[in-house]
């Protein structure tokens, strides 16, 4: 089964460069904390770290979780004497990790939650249960906010923070901060107030890229579809199985790792595809909750991992196009051409 990303995430060559460890004395260090018989400084597999083997057979390389990377850091820390503890070095590098996965989650939901998104007096506006999906709370939470900004000396402005449009209430990204503002100074959980927090940052220039993003003709579609069954020798790239004269019956298609229909701007891009036989896709749908449900290259990696571990190169292919993607998701102008 594939580890739980959001347990384990910590690179050992993330943590050794934190610690200002040549990877070999890390190595030593975690190899002998793993040893130890003593209980208190023991690491666990599982439980402070997961090995992560599949990028090259050779080298697999270690993924630690917040308690793991700590415990490194303590054990340093008692048997050191730097001006600069080895735990506030890695509670800097932890924070970085935090935020970026918090990111992650306001740009993916932005992408799934923007079918409402509309420009109007130079105003970018999302519908309320748009908002209300994307700051994962409860439309009665989200009323319960808005109300309270209303009694504040800065409350939202019709036509500016919020509107009507056809009935429904919509909201600005003015109104988007406001609201971010409210929730991440009043919600109890500490997780849900930064998650609140960093809406505001994060998603205006989500939005502002989706508005002006191209969405590309089903011909385009196709012609990428197309492109990537080409690319890919018209070969099965988990089973292996080809479709030619010898074997007409295989049937492939081109799977988008970030789905069509929440990413749109990634359909016709080739890099969002990968040829599999018909039934590996309807396998890895039913997998991963049915056609349905939204999904990205992290679920497929995922299923590939649990369903075909033996399939080192496929599973390193992926994590590459994993970072092009990314890159493509959080600098989304990048898709775009150049005027």
């Amino acid at each position: 089964m594939p580890f739980d990303r959001d347990i384990f995430y910590v690179e050992e060559g993330k943590l050794a460069e934190a610690l200002e460890l040549t990877q070999q004395s890390f190595d030593e260090i975690v190899d002998f904390l793993k040893d130890s018989t003593e209980e208190n400084l023991r690491i666990k597999e599982q439980l402070h770290f997961v090995i992560q083997n599949y990028v090259t057979k050779q080298q697999p390389i270690r993924i630690f979780s917040r308690e793991g990377t700590l415990a490194i850091a303590k054990y340093l820390d008692v048997r050191g004497n730097a001006s600069i503890t080895s735990l506030s070095k890695v509670l800097v590098l932890l924070e970085e990790y935090h935020t970026h996965k918090i990111d992650s989650k306001i740009r993916k939901a932005v992408y799934q939650n923007s079918s409402s998104l509309i420009y109007r007096n130079q105003r970018h506006w999302l519908s309320r249960e748009d908002v209300v999906q994307i700051f994962r709370t409860t439309s009665l939470r989200l009323n319960q906010a808005f109300k309270e900004i209303q009694r504040t000396d800065f409350p939202m402005r019709i036509t500016v923070d919020f509107d009507y449009y056809e009935s429904i209430s919509f909201f600005s990204l003015s109104g988007l901060e406001k609201l971010s503002i409210e929730l991440s100074l009043k919600l109890r959980s500490e997780e849900r107030r930064t998650y609140c927090k960093r809406v505001s940052e994060v998603a205006p220039p989500v939005v502002k890229f989706l508005a002006i993003a191209p969405s590309p003709e089903p011909k385009q579609i196709e012609q990428a579809v197309n492109f990537a069954k080409n690319r890919d020798k018209k070969t099965c790239q988990v089973t292996g199985a080809i479709r030619d004269k010898y074997n007409p019956r295989v049937e492939l298609v081109g799977h988008h790792l970030y789905d069509r229909k929440s990413y749109p701007f990634l359909s016709a891009d080739p890099d969002n595809l990968v040829t599999i036989e018909k039934g590996v896709h309807e396998d890895f749908h039913q997998w991963n909750g049915g056609t349905q449900k939204t999904c990205t290259i992290d679920d497929f990696i995922d299923y590939v991992e649990w369903r075909y571990p033996q399939k080192h190169e496929l599973i390193l292919i992926l994590h590459n196009k994993q970072r092009v993607l990314r890159v493509k998701l959080t600098q989304g102008q990048r898709l775009l051409p150049e005027s």
